[in-house]
């Protein structure tokens, strides 16, 4: 279900680059055959330039690149290239990778009225404006047969044809204005008076209701169609977006430089690292823009590097930091929101990649929280350890909980102090306790197998204390990776915020329906299905079920969902925001998926992600998990949350009143926590 909880292959896999299996599309607009708008001077540099680090840092065939440059680049030329992609018989599905980079304007219209089972943020859509945008098609003058930009919708269903067809190891990267939005402060110049030149449109044609019908007509497949928001919305699982700006801002070039901001910066990025070490997630760390462009990335495959699905990717559980040179400082981009207390030890290492064969993530030294705000907490070396000079940006892993200690017990206590010795205690953060009364977690050892059983009153009530798992009793180190998961998975499910009276979670039934088209339509129906407070919900396995967020407050959210399976203590992550660059930096330039007074659906409409479905055991007739909801004020990450299951045994995963308002708080995070009691018809 989430993307943050596993890496795409095993570490023995090939990780280095097949050249030969590597395609692009790349597109670059500076002239624009209508004469109403404006043309450009840096867009076809910028898509040389990115052709040209394909062609020499990536080593990719020239043959495997389609390249469109201004009068190339018409609507059909566009389309073509897409479909140039979906037929080549020389991508393998699932081993190439597929790059699609687009340079010129952008453009946000009115959404059409008949596009009612198209989710959009504000009601308006946006495109892409191929070079002959505006002009009349076929020598007739009607509207109709104006040429159009090329709307999200078409774009996304364009996506979810190539991935179905070629995989999901495709990366979309948009140097474009994504909405008409700009900056404007009283004491610092804007962007245009300092010259530069916004990539946008702003009185583009009017999108006709029927535009594109073919192509949407084709798009029944396995995923909804009728469900998306803005070329990042729906098909998350199909592809990486690298988008310039976010809806609310412009992407802008300079003709000084003769590059557009976003593309200048990602070039020397990429030209400065090595590519095999870079994931997502870090590339967009490094990046270097002005706070009034943020670019974006989102998609289900963030955590892999980049365009490579075959070698292991970034753990989510690395913590981004940053030295400061100036104050001497180290912040760990993390904080009480993220679970951080005093005295949290830490791990420092140059990158965020799991290692394997071929590439190392060594320890560079140990770092300890000496204050936690609400999303950073600064570090100090401890005194206890060598000193050392961590790099400007680097990451940071958790291994020692300043508080919050499990307490365990079992019987055989010598067989206990042997796999949980004194070191074992303080780097796991356990204590061993002689009654059972005392204990979080009991071990008992039957027939050389070690069975599992918790104090807990979230879920005993529930479905017991036993675990449905057992380890054989000479496997200490899975003995003592179930502890930490569970003081894990503990942690995060039982610890509050702030009480967002306001905010609350609706879950639904999705009813699946065809438009005249074959459109795939998700709607939501009936009751909520969590109402009550604990829920019980009939398991029906081939229902889909979606989510609504209701924000009520004056304040826009970031909202981070996550589903707790406490027997397989698994922590899936259902939905999170998109990261920014140099995300983690309180900025607040990052979009907010719910602005005040909104909604926000997961699994249909814009939410971007595949719905939920509930799952049990073969026999089993009752189970529970939890829905936990995240809230901040400001854009942050919860990637170290999530955490695969302990147990080696092929375990599941569930696919399974307003008050009064409230006045904007700097650095606010609070939980929801909905009890969802599974059972069989």
């Amino acid at each position: 279900m989430s993307s943050t909880l596993a890496s795409p292959v095993s570490p023995t896999s090939p990780t280095r680059f097949d050249s030969s299996q590597i395609f692009a599309l790349v597109i670059g607009i500076n002239k624009y055959n209508c004469e109403e708008y404006p043309n450009l001077s840096a867009a076809t540099k910028d898509a040389n330039a990115f052709e040209n680090f394909l062609l020499t840092r990536m080593a990719v065939p020239k043959a495997n690149i389609v390249n469109l440059r201004d009068d190339q680049a018409t609507r059909d030329g566009i389309l073509a290239g897409f479909t140039a992609l979906r037929d080549n018989v020389n991508i393998r599905k699932d081993e190439a990778a597929i790059v699609i980079y687009y340079a010129g304007h952008g453009a946000r219209v009115d959404k059409p009225e008949e596009w009612e089972d198209w989710a959009t943020s504000g009601g308006q859509i946006e495109m892409m404006c191929p070079c002959d945008i505006g002009t009349v098609a076929s020598g007739k003058g009607s509207e109709e047969e104006m040429v159009n930009g090329i709307p999200d919708r078409t774009i996304s269903v364009l996506l979810n044809h190539l991935s179905d067809v070629k995989g999901d190891n495709i990366t979309l990267i948009l140097d474009c204005c994504s909405s008409a939005g700009i900056n404007r402060s009283s004491t610092t110049p804007t962007p245009i008076q300092e010259g530069l030149v916004p990539r946008r449109i702003t009185n583009a044609p009017r999108m006709p209701a029927g535009c594109d019908r073919r192509i949407w007509s084709r798009g029944s497949g396995t995923r909804s169609i009728g469900v998306a928001q803005g070329f990042s919305g729906k098909f998350h699982a199909s592809h990486v977006l690298l988008a310039a700006c976010g809806r609310d801002q412009s992407a802008y070039e300079d003709p000084k430089t003769g590059s557009g901001l976003f593309t200048q910066a990602l070039l020397k990025i990429l030209g400065g690292h090595d590519i095999e070490d870079l994931t997502y997630t870090s590339l967009m760390h490094k990046l270097n823009m002005p706070t009034w462009q943020t670019p974006h990335c989102e998609g289900q495959s963030i955590q892999r590097r980049l365009f490579n699905k075959r070698a292991v990717g970034a753990d989510g559980a690395f913590l981004l930091c940053k030295r400061s040179s100036k104050e001497k400082t180290i912040t760990l981009q993390a904080g009480a929101a993220q679970g951080i207390t005093l005295n949290s030890r830490f791990t420092a290492h140059a990158s965020n990649l799991i290692p394997d064969q071929t590439h190392f993530n060594p320890e560079l030294g140990n770092l300890v929280a000496v204050s936690v705000d609400a999303f950073t907490s600064e570090l100090t070396v401890p005194e206890d350890v060598p000193m050392f000079k961590p790099p400007r940006l680097f990451y940071c892993k958790l291994t020692e909980r300043g508080s919050g200690k499990l307490p365990i017990y079992c019987e055989d206590r010598t067989w206990l102090e042997s796999v949980f010795t004194l070191d074992f205690q303080k780097s796991l953060s356990v204590t061993l306790v002689d009654s059972p009364f005392e204990a979080g977690l009991l071990l008992s050892i039957e027939s050389s197998e070690v069975k599992f059983a918790r104090n807990d009153v979230l879920v005993t009530p529930h479905i017991g204390a036993k675990f449905p798992h057992s380890v054989p009793k000479g496997q200490g180190h899975t003995i003592r990776n179930i502890a930490k998961s569970y003081l894990h998975f503990t942690n995060h499910l039982t610890r509050t915020g702030d009480d967002f009276r306001n905010v609350w979670m609706e879950l639904k039934a999705l009813k699946t329906e065809f438009s005249d088209d074959f459109d795939q339509i998700l709607t939501p129906i009936g009751e909520n299905m969590i109402e009550d407070e604990p829920a019980t919900v009939v398991v029906d396995e081939m229902a889909r079920l979606g989510m609504m967020i209701n924000n009520q407050t004056d304040l826009p959210l970031y909202p981070y969902l996550f589903y707790f399976d406490p027997s397989d203590l698994m922590i899936i992550e259902w939905y999170t925001p998109p990261i920014g660059a140099g995300s983690g930096t309180k900025t607040s330039l990052i979009d907010a998926p719910l602005p005040p007074k909104s909604e926000l659906t997961i699994g249909y409409g814009d939410g971007g992600v595949p719905p939920w479905q509930f799952l049990l055991r073969e026999g089993d007739t009752k189970d529970v998990g939890f829905f936990k909801l995240f809230l901040t004020t400001s854009p942050t990450s919860f990637s170290s949350i999530a955490q695969e299951s302990p147990f080696e045994t092929g375990s599941i995963s569930r696919y399974g009143k307003p008050a009064k308002p409230e006045g904007l708080e700097t650095e606010k995070w609070g939980t929801k926590l909905s009890t969802i009691i599974q059972v069989s018809k």
